[in-house]
């Protein structure tokens, strides 16, 4: 997939896709509420529900984990941007361990979601149906072939594995934000094309390679 294609695939579906990020009404008020530093723990967990992270995880571990989430918020406050790659790893291994440390299971996906309510303007979500579309895209974009390969999720069973993870996590993260920025100008021009008013460029691009790697989905060619 060269620059070009993907370019016409931006400008076919970016309309679609900023409409599914409007629609998504609870990450507005967990950003909202994050930013004013409340601790809104039944929001938390309404929005863990819709998002799918608690699946497989026992009602009497949800409202800790949510806790767990909204102790480290008030931490990573003191941090007022993650734009350093270093201090975003940083952040991510600390949210993944106290998360790890709560219920022992992978939380790369669930960690990148959380931190998003947090830095929406910088973090990459984690989604299976993203990592299809940079899995191929790798093979075909010349550009993305110069990170390393995006592989498969380590598994995480000990504390000792997450750093598997983040290390798998950030390579996803860079992958992402090259498209992002590479394709800076194109998403410049169609917000004031459309008068968008969805502020977050990462999220969009994060929505189209959804779309792509979503098999029940219908995009525009």
């Amino acid at each position: 997939m060269n620059n070009m294609s993907f370019d016409a695939y931006i400008r076919n579906n970016y309309v679609a896709a900023c409409k599914m990020q409007r629609d998504i009404v609870n990450d507005e008020k967990m950003k909202l509420m994050l930013r004013l530093g409340n601790q809104d723990l039944e929001l938390v967990k309404r929005w863990m529900r819709e998002y799918a992270l608690f699946q497989g995880i026992m009602t009497k571990d949800r409202e800790q984990i949510a806790k767990r989430f909204l102790s480290f918020s008030t931490s990573a406050k003191s941090t007022a941007s993650v734009l350093d790659r270093n201090i975003l790893e940083e952040r991510y291994l600390e949210l993944f361990t106290a998360l790890f440390r709560e219920v022992n299971r992978s939380w790369v996906s669930a960690t990148s979601k959380l931190l998003w309510c947090i830095y929406p303007d910088e973090v990459v979500i984690y989604d299976s149906f993203v990592w299809r579309a940079l899995v191929v895209m790798q093979c075909l974009d010349s550009e993305l072939a110069k990170f390393p390969r995006i592989g498969v999720a380590p598994k995480v069973a000990r504390e000792l594995d997450i750093a598997l993870a983040v290390k798998h996590y950030m390579n996803y993260q860079d992958m992402v934000k090259h498209i992002c920025e590479r394709h800076s100008d194109t998403l410049k021009e169609l917000r004031e094309m459309y008068e968008e008013e969805y502020p977050h460029n990462i999220r969009i691009i994060d929505k189209l390679l959804w779309m792509i790697g979503n098999p029940n989905k219908r995009f525009e060619n």
